[in-house]
């Protein structure tokens, strides 16, 4: 695709809801609520979901790891950043054998949700994103409601979002939860982008990885200074509610 225009629509949800669809994770999967220290894996998460998607066009930080990250960081300074309506969602993974799970419980990151809400009342869902190998399965409606959950207990009377137009499948979730169109947008789009190859991007980084790995894993991504700060972050992550993360590379993609 060539320089053009992307077609989107911005839909939209009032709030309280008279009726709240059910949904439940599968086995194995958890909700994570915001913590600081896990501004990154939301970041890595968000790319992963959308490197390889026509969003990645037209945002072209979504298409690099680095414009995640900043992304992230920018969400979060925002005034309205809502954390209740910011969530992760992981799924356990089983195939590590003889760990004890008390000290180190493997989790692979599978979708990310992000919420502001301005002064007047109005929530905005900045990203929704599940990662390729995970979709099909519920889990973006389980994180949509989360997060609008977080929002009404904000005191929010309405929430919006934005979706391409020939994501038909994501258009028909959000209807089927209540959300309705209220605007078309068309943005400019460049396919000659610059983004990151796929070997500089995401590589596997578990926690608590022998501190003789760290120069490698620090040469791996874009600078230096903000990985090892980036590094020192995704560490802390591990005692957030007395959870590990450990990713593995085949697992990962975008949404």
């Amino acid at each position: 695709m060539d320089s053009g225009y992307c077609k989107r629509f911005r839909m939209g949800i009032d709030l309280p809801r008279s009726y709240v669809p059910l949904a439940s994770l599968p086995g194995g999967y958890q909700l994570v609520p915001w913590n600081e220290a896990l501004l990154d894996v939301h970041a890595r998460t968000k790319y992963r979901a959308f490197c390889q998607e026509i969003d990645a066009q037209v945002f072209p930080c979504l298409g690099e790891l680095s414009g995640c990250r900043r992304l992230m960081q920018e969400i979060r300074r925002k005034p309205g950043f809502l954390p209740d309506a910011t969530w992760l969602i992981a799924r356990r993974i089983n195939r590590y054998r003889g760990i004890n799970e008390t000290q180190f419980a493997p989790l692979e990151w599978c979708g990310t949700i992000q919420g502001v809400m301005d002064r007047s009342g109005i929530g905005s869902i900045q990203n929704i994103g599940i990662v390729p190998s995970q979709r099909g399965g519920g889990l973006g409606s389980v994180l949509i409601e989360q997060a609008l959950s977080g929002f009404e207990a904000a005191g929010a009377c309405h929430v919006t979002l934005e979706v391409t137009a020939e994501n038909i499948a994501a258009i028909r979730l959000y209807q089927r939860l209540g959300f309705r169109r209220s605007k078309t947008i068309y943005k400019p789009i460049d396919s000659t982008l610059f983004r990151d190859g796929p070997d500089s991007s995401i590589d596997s980084l578990p926690l608590g990885f022998p501190a003789s790995r760290l120069h490698q894993e620090n040469s791996q991504l874009d600078s230096s200074r903000n990985t090892q700060q980036n590094v020192i972050t995704t560490m802390v992550s591990s005692v957030v509610q007395e959870l590990a993360v450990a990713e593995t590379q085949s697992d990962m993609a975008d949404s």
